[in-house]
């Protein structure tokens, strides 16, 4: 396979609500809070209980940006 094609989770557009949780020291409940309430792009794959739910990196990223707080 060409390196150009083997990305690592980190390199790739998407994060899980799981992946989330560890980023933000929080519990899953609380992440899909967070992203309803900040109108996150939801990418659904699959269908009912064994759907995946994606959420776009750039937008995640930008949402942190907002809420971060500069201390003097």
């Amino acid at each position: 396979m060409p390196a150009s094609t083997n990305k690592t989770a980190a390199e790739t557009p998407y994060l899980s609500p799981s992946e989330l949780a560890v980023r933000w020291c929080c519990g899953r409940s609380s992440v899909d809070r967070i992203a309803r309430k900040a109108r996150f792009t939801r990418l659904c794959l699959g269908d009912g209980k064994n759907g995946m739910i994606r959420y776009l990196r750039e937008e995640v990223i930008a949402y942190e940006a907002s809420r971060s707080v500069v201390m003097q």
